[in-house]
């Protein structure tokens, strides 16, 4: 359990730095709001449920991945809601672009890090390995067909067997 919290926390945080630093260093997006916010928060969501957890290219593994994204664009809009709200302050330090003082809500850099390792800490938490309990594409149970007296007769002693050895 504790893997599953360090490596979720890990991905989601490495995950939410590209996207962060794509938009801080590569568009030149060093401070937004309002919603442009929320949707950046959105996609840094849909993005951590996509690659965290169970990875989408595996057997049925994709409409998984579809509903960790439609949860993680509704947890990311949340997060970055509650995060302006109540738990905004400014920056002690200088980012480059970036005044000190600044909102960290207002930074992509750091508000989609912080939202794409919660939920993808989250969504590795939920992430079970049944790759055991499932079976292998093609793989058949087989089943051997007996007469028709043979089975009832293995109905008739399952269902009063226990009434006829008495």
């Amino acid at each position: 359990m504790l893997k599953r919290l360090v490596f979720g926390l890990f991905k989601g945080a490495l995950l939410g730095a590209a996207i962060g630093a794509g938009l801080h260093f590569g568009l030149g997006w060093t401070i937004v709001t309002g919603l442009l916010g929320y949707l950046l928060a959105m996609g840094a969501g849909a993005s951590a449920g996509i690659l965290t957890g169970k990875p989408p290219w595996k057997q049925a593994a994709w409409i998984e991945s579809l509903l960790k994204a439609i949860a993680g664009m509704a947890i990311g809009a949340l997060l970055y809601w509650v995060s302006s709200k109540w738990g905004s302050f400014g920056l002690p330090f200088a980012i480059p672009g970036v005044e000190a003082g600044t909102a960290w809500t207002e930074v992509p850099l750091l508000y989609v890090t912080a939202i794409s390792a919660v939920f993808g800490t989250l969504v590795e938490l939920d992430n079970t390995d049944d790759d055991e309990a499932t079976p292998e594409r093609g793989a058949r149970t087989k089943v051997r067909v007996g007469d028709a007296a043979a089975v009832e007769e293995a109905e008739l002693l399952m269902d009063g067997g226990a009434e006829q050895v008495r």
